[in-house]
């Protein structure tokens, strides 16, 4: 009987404190403004993610001084955000469509509604080979194709820019910007969404799909990701009766004006699922293995090889097929050649070359070159344009291409040309080290490239006089 007495005792207690802590919220709530009331509400879910605050515009009120805030170190760690500058920049490039889930979902959505395929997949597959699509962007494709008719016309808007309207608010506590000026600028971004939406539950689930396409571009689990958010969205979505509205923090039925809501469909709790084809679900295991920093067991191997095998006719498949052979310590060369070789044939069918096409030609010629093959270096060499690509890894290669057609002239006493080639490779070499390495291949091949070289042009001079 003690312990039940004492189980009952906190569990008043937690009544207690709970109602305590919903009266304080209620009263700050109660202080803002109808224009912080919205600035706060939309970016909800990621101040109670973090567990900030949700009723004041400022989210952290007190941060100890010489330390940074909860949130700076957000900004800064998973936007890569380290001042005002870089905040206003985001929010215009956001709020002009220059960037976002958004701006990609539209782009997707047009493209696969301009295919003129029956199916889902084909339609989808049409794509990944003319745009060259990597395996995220495909998984997005069908993301797309499946959510498009749910979300409506303005997709992952509510994703999106309740995000930037959290970023603002994060800024206010990291001392960049100032309430007054942050509530200035989160208004274009307040109207736009509380006049395409009906309400808190229809904006609310709008925003969680947006959290499932990031969920799935990154192979990472989307249900995990969508139940997360759904419990903090529903956190103050409380059913409060007339005589309690003054005493507990709810949002529950908050309409908004939805003045250009249109014909879109008004989401509820009940629309916030996903589910994926099968189709979807190998791809989204491809971008997990591609993901993956701790290796992939046998058997998983072997499952994402007979699918790949089955989608070679797509660049992304055929690019990872011949990835697989140069994976690991021992790379057998010859074997891996050979898969460079098939993989190329599906790449010619490519209409836009992309990344992945570029990336995939560096890494032909790179596994080329371990063969002393120039033929081939200089076939997968031949796929670049004039600053089509820009990458250090690309001028690596055009160093390493350049040294091996050096050597040649010199062993043929075509000096000459070799103290030509010798120089460009230099140059390559120089303009390589002032851009980013991608990490296509092992740096350290080239390390000591330019004292090698500036030998080489030496004794090219010399054998001249």
């Amino acid at each position: 009987m003690k312990k039940l007495g004492l189980v009952c005792i906190f569990i008043c207690l937690g009544f207690v404190l709970f109602a305590d802590a919903s009266m304080q919220m209620l009263e700050s709530w109660n202080r803002l403004s109808e224009d912080e009331k919205w600035f706060c509400l939309l970016s909800e879910p990621l101040m109670e993610q973090n567990s900030l605050s949700v009723a004041t515009v400022n989210p952290e009120n007190y941060v100890h001084i010489g330390k940074k805030s909860v949130s700076q170190q957000i900004l800064e760690n998973s936007w890569g955000l380290y001042s005002r500058g870089d905040v206003l920049i985001l929010l215009e490039d956001y709020r002009l469509r220059r960037l976002g889930h958004s701006v990609t979902y539209n782009k997707l959505k047009e493209s696969l509604n301009q295919t003129k395929q029956k199916s889902e997949q084909a339609a989808v597959e049409e794509l990944a080979v003319k745009e060259c699509l990597q395996s995220y962007e495909i998984v997005r494709l069908y993301f797309v194709s499946e959510m498009q008719d749910i979300l409506g016309e303005y997709g992952l808007l509510a994703w999106d820019y309740g995000r930037m309207l959290s970023i603002l608010r994060w800024s206010i506590a990291a001392g960049w910007i100032p309430e007054a000026e942050a509530l200035e600028l989160a208004k274009p971004f307040i109207d736009e969404l509380i006049n395409a939406y009906d309400s808190w539950e229809d904006y609310a689930v709008h925003y969680a799909l947006g959290r499932v396409f990031y969920a799935v571009s990154d192979g990472k689990d989307y249900k995990s990701y969508l139940d997360t958010v759904l419990a903090f969205i529903k956190k103050y979505d409380i059913a409060v009766s007339e005589k309690d509205k003054d005493k507990v923090f709810s949002y529950h039925d908050t309409k908004f004006p939805g003045k250009n809501r249109n014909n879109n469909r008004i989401l509820t709790y009940k629309d916030a699922v996903y589910k994926l084809s099968k189709e979807t679900v190998n791809w989204i295991s491809v971008v997990k293995a591609e993901n993956s920093n701790n290796g992939l067991t046998k058997s998983e191997i072997s499952s994402l090889m007979s699918f790949l095998k089955k989608k070679k006719n797509i660049p992304a498949a055929a690019s990872d097929l011949a990835l697989l052979q140069v994976s690991g310590e021992n790379v057998p060369y010859k074997t891996a050649s050979k898969a460079f070789e098939e993989a190329a044939l599906t790449f010619e069918n490519v209409e836009n070359p992309s990344d992945l096409y570029y990336t995939f030609y560096i890494q032909y010629a790179f596994v080329a070159y371990h063969l002393n093959d120039l033929k081939k270096m200089e076939f997968a060499i031949s796929k670049f344009k004039d600053g089509a690509f820009e990458a250090a890894d690309l001028q690596y290669i055009y160093c390493i291409y350049y040294t091996e057609k050096a050597k040649t002239a010199g062993y043929n006493k075509k000096y000459e040309d070799a103290i030509e080639y010798a120089e460009s490779a230099l140059l390559c070499l120089k303009q390589g080290n002032a851009l980013k390495f991608m990490g296509l291949f092992n740096k350290d091949i080239i390390k000591d490239s330019e004292e090698n070289l500036n030998n080489m042009i030496d004794k090219y001079r010399h054998e001249l006089r």
